[in-house]
């Protein structure tokens, strides 16, 4: 693929990904991350950190998240590795900014890691 190609396809991982949260669907989100993925950040004045599966259980938890205003603010693609950086309003009454770490797996960009900020 040529870097167009590959912007696109780390475009569609990102919309994947805000996708899958308006839905509450982790089967779909768990697509666009790798298995050993991580997730970082400060929620509600505590750190969260550990295995990507805590972002399932949230979504477990909250559920289908419709009214997000998720918008992609910015896209670096170097060789095999992709940082995205989203912006994800009202989700399920949050507002997040994330940056996505993706790398590219037999030709499949995912996410590795997701570092957030809650505002």
């Amino acid at each position: 693929m040529n870097i167009r190609e590959e912007r696109k396809a780390v475009i569609q991982a990102a919309k994947t990904y805000l996708e899958a949260g308006r839905r509450g669907d982790t089967t779909l989100m768990r697509k666009v991350f790798h298995d050993d993925a991580t997730i970082f950040g400060h929620f509600e004045g505590e750190l969260l950190g550990g295995p990507i599966k805590l972002l399932y259980g949230w979504i477990d938890k909250y559920g289908a998240a419709p009214d997000i205003d998720g918008n992609i603010l910015s896209v670096d693609v170097e060789g095999t590795t992709a940082n995205v950086k989203v912006q994800a309003d009202n989700w399920c009454g949050y507002n997040f900014t994330d940056s996505l770490n993706l790398i590219k797996v037999k030709n499949n960009w995912l996410i590795i890691n997701k570092i957030f900020n809650h505002t």
